[in-house]
């Protein structure tokens, strides 16, 4: 799904793309920067992001971090004082260009998510305030995306799956998420195919190609407004268990004065007793390594690890290469002499049969069938009680 969003290109074709990749000039401020440029410059502050290889601690991706984040700032900010869309518009409403804004809180909160606060003391409540505040933003980003009926099949159930009271069950929630991950991937050959098709137009020139850029763009809009609800839910499960356990650790340093109690310290253990484990191994009593092991049967883990392709220590043994071939040969020699055994038994039951005067064993079935007939007819002779059945 990440990579969903790195292929995505903002409708508008090439002069889209032309913002993106610029910079602003050292003399021209953030408050004098238009919105489609700041909203450009925030994108592609979170694709570079996405994509880079560098650590999340790193200096220049936290700096481009933080110009991201306050690209999209400024952006939300001029969507909400512009009135770029209104609360009753629905998606089939909104212009072709206005789309990629409805971006602008799944940006910020995947930026903010990206902050590293520095390792200091309350670095865990900074990172608890910023996993609070990116929580609100996605969740803002679906319901806006839900009410405005932009949310596909899959991507509605799994917004409904988060905000259920109870979970669903484990089956439902598998099948769930085996049909989000299959409408990625359709999501991800639709951006491949409206790509393809993009560079097709930019190197054919056509009298429609100003009506053919602005579907193909709505298109690739709503194609990546798919691709980001199925990754703001990714991102929102994710968030949810960092903040889970980020309020536990918050909880056990405030019932113990501001810092994490102590781990436990080990049970007490007499002088001569033994951990439980892999750590030492009771053998059998006679066996030929008790000797070695020392009183009372017990063998160290160290020592049978030593031991471990001797065959001297009882169920652990490791056949090497060769003895492994020698076995697979000695089975296989096995095999032939039984199977050697059983054609003698067939043939040695073939003779007698030939000695008894029939050949095959549906001859001999033929033979016992006409002696049973005629011993029935020895006793059954003709009269009321062989009416049906006469000889």
């Amino acid at each position: 799904q990440r990579a969903l969003l790195r292929s995505f290109s903002p409708p508008g074709g090439a002069a889209a793309q032309k913002i993106t990749a610029m910079s602003l000039p050292p003399e021209c401020s953030l408050e004098a920067t238009p919105l489609p440029v700041c909203f450009a410059q925030a994108q592609a502050a979170y694709h570079w992001v996405d994509g880079s290889s560098l650590g999340g601690a790193d200096p220049a991706l936290q700096q481009r971090v933080a110009d991201g984040l306050a690209f999209a700032e400024k952006a939300a900010e001029l969507v909400s004082s512009l009135s770029v869309f209104s609360a009753n518009e629905e998606l089939e409403d909104i212009n072709t260009g206005d789309l990629k804004y409805l971006l602008l809180p799944f940006l910020r909160a995947e930026l903010i998510l990206r902050i590293q606060p520095e390792e200091a003391a309350g670095c865990h409540d900074v990172r608890l305030k910023h996993l609070r505040h990116a929580a609100a933003l996605l969740e803002a980003f679906l319901r806006d995306l839900e009410a405005r009926r932009a949310l596909r099949a899959e991507a509605r159930a799994g917004w409904e799956e988060a905000c259920a009271d109870r979970p669903l069950d484990a089956a439902a929630s598998r099948t769930l998420k085996v049909s989000r991950l299959r409408a990625a991937s359709r999501a991800k050959k639709a951006l491949e195919a409206l790509e393809a098709r993009a560079r097709g137009a930019a190197a054919a020139a056509s009298a429609d190609r100003d009506d053919g850029d602005e579907e193909a763009g709505r298109e690739a809009a709503l194609v990546s407004l798919e691709a980001c609800s199925h990754a703001a839910l990714d991102s929102l499960r994710g968030v949810a268990q960092e903040q889970e356990l980020l309020e536990a650790v918050a909880a056990a340093r405030r019932e113990n004065g501001g810092s994490l109690p102590a781990p436990p310290p080990p049970p007490p253990r007499a002088e001569h007793e033994t951990l439980p484990g892999l750590q030492q191994l009771s053998l059998a009593p006679g066996s030929r390594i008790e000797m070695r092991a020392g009183a009372g049967g017990r063998l160290s883990y160290g020592a049978v690890m030593e031991q471990l392709h001797t065959g001297e220590v009882p169920g652990l043994h490791s056949l090497s290469v060769e003895e492994g071939m020698r076995r697979e040969e000695a089975e296989r020699a096995m095999a032939e002499a039984e199977r050697l055994r059983q054609m003698g038994t067939r043939e040695e039951a073939r003779r007698a049969r030939e000695e008894k005067g029939y050949d095959t064993e549906e001859e001999e079935e033929e033979l016992r069938k006409a002696r049973a007939k005629d011993d029935w007819r020895d006793s059954h002779t003709r009269g009321a009680g062989n009416r049906r059945n006469r000889s």
